[in-house]
C-alpha cells in the first residue's frame, strides 16, 4: 500500500478519489449527501483566500482502497486541519484508515497545526456508528452533534399555505444566487453574526468574519461550481436585515437539495421570523423543481426552536453528524 496525493488537476485520479467517498456515503446513509464530482473538484483546484483543500488516497497497485479529504483553514482557525476519511467497505479492517490518519497527523504537525477536527455520520437512534468507534479508538473526543433532518419535495401546496405567516413590521425580500450590491454589507454582517451565534458545542472555533468582498467571492465560486441559491430575508422598519434563510443545490444533482443557514438576529426572535422567511423561500425553490427531490438540513439539538420549525414543516430525523477533535502533541 502507498499514499498518493490528489489535487484535482488530474481528472482521472480525482474521479477515483471522489468515487470512494461518494460510494461510501451512498452505502451508509439512507439519504446520502455531498457535492457532485465537478463541484468538489473545483474546491481542490480553485485559488481560495480563506481555505485550501486536497486529498490523500491509499492505493495498492491499481486498486484504490481509501481516501482522506483535507481542509486547511487560512484566515480563521489556522491551527486546525479538518479531515474526512472514507474506506471502501471491501478493504476495511486492514489498516487503511489508520494509515491515512497517521499521514494526516504528520502533515498537520509539519504545517504547525495543533488540532485535527472531523465529522462522522451516526445512527439517528443510537448516535453511534463504525465512524464514531474509529474516532474514539484513535483518541478523538466528541465535541458536538447535529441532527440531520430531511423532507420530500415538492410539499403539498395546502401544507405550505397553512404554515405561511406574515410578521407585522417586516418586509420580505428575495434574490437568487448573488446578493444585490445594496445588501452586501448587511448580509456580510448577518453572516458574521450567524458564525458567532450558531451552536458550536465544545469545539474550538474562531468566528468567521465576513466582508462584502469575501461574500462576493464565495457567491461567485458557487455559481462557477454550478450551484444555485434561493435567499429570503426579513427587513425591519429601520431597513436592517433581521433574518434570512437560504436553500439550494447543484444542477448536476437536482434531486439533492439543502437548507443552508436560517438565522434570526437575537433582538428579533420570538416573533415567528424563522418560519416567515422559510415558507416563501421554499415556494421559490419548489417553483423550479422538475422532479422529486429531498431537502436536507442540520441543527444542533440545543437549537430546539429551529428543529421545532422543521418538524412543523414535516422534516423527519434520519441520522446525526458528530464532530470530533484530536489535540496534536
Amino acid at each position: 500500500m502507498q499514499i498518493v496525493e490528489v489535487d484535482g488537476h488530474d481528472p482521472v485520479a480525482y474521479e477515483r478519489f471522489f468515487r470512494i467517498r461518494d460510494d461510501v456515503r451512498r452505502a451508509e446513509q439512507e439519504f446520502p449527501v455531498g457535492l457532485g464530482l465537478e463541484e468538489t473538484r473545483m474546491l481542490f483546484t480553485a485559488d481560495r483566500p480563506d481555505e485550501r483543500s486536497n486529498g490523500l488516497a491509499v492505493v495498492n497497485g491499481d486498486t484504490w482502497l481509501g481516501m482522506a479529504w483535507l481542509d486547511w483553514w487560512l484566515l480563521e482557525n489556522t491551527h486546525v486541519l479538518d479531515v474526512e476519511i472514507a474506506v471502501d467497505p471491501r478493504f476495511r479492517r486492514q489498516g487503511v484508515a489508520t494509515r491515512l490518519l497517521d499521514e494526516v497527523e504528520a502533515r498537520a504537525r509539519a504545517d504547525g497545526r495543533t488540532l485535527l477536527t472531523g465529522s462522522v455520520i451516526a445512527e439517528a437512534e443510537t448516535g453511534t456508528s463504525s465512524g464514531t468507534a474509529f474516532a474514539t479508538a484513535h483518541g478523538f473526543v466528541q465535541k458536538h452533534t447535529e441532527l440531520h433532518q430531511v423532507i420530500d419535495l415538492p410539499m403539498d401546496d395546502a401544507v405550505v399555505d397553512a404554515l405561511e405567516r406574515k410578521v407585522p413590521g417586516y418586509e420580505l425580500l428575495q434574490w437568487r444566487d448573488q446578493t444585490p450590491p445594496e445588501w452586501l454589507a448587511e448580509f456580510a454582517d448577518a453572516y458574521t453574526a450567524m458564525s458567532r451565534d450558531v451552536p458550536h458545542g465544545d469545539r474550538e472555533v474562531e468566528i468567521q468574519v465576513w466582508t462584502p468582498e469575501r461574500l462576493v467571492a464565495r457567491e461567485a465560486r458557487r455559481v462557477e461550481q454550478g450551484r444555485f441559491t434561493h435567499t429570503t430575508v426579513a427587513v425591519d422598519a429601520d431597513g436592517r436585515l433581521a433574518a434570512y434563510t437560504q436553500m439550494g443545490g447543484n444542477r448536476a444533482v437536482p434531486e439533492r437539495l439543502y437548507q443552508y443557514d436560517t438565522f434570526v438576529r437575537p433582538e428579533h426572535r420570538g416573533r415567528g421570523l424563522g418560519i416567515a422567511v422559510k415558507i416563501p423561500n421554499l415556494r421559490s425553490l419548489q417553483a423550479e423543481l422538475d422532479r422529486p427531490a429531498v431537502l436536507h438540513t442540520w441543527n444542533a439539538p440545543e437549537n430546539a426552536p429551529m428543529i421545532a420549525v422543521n418538524e412543523r414543516l414535516g422534516f423527519r430525523a434520519v441520522d446525526h453528524r458528530v464532530a470530533f477533535e484530536l489535540a496534536l502533541s
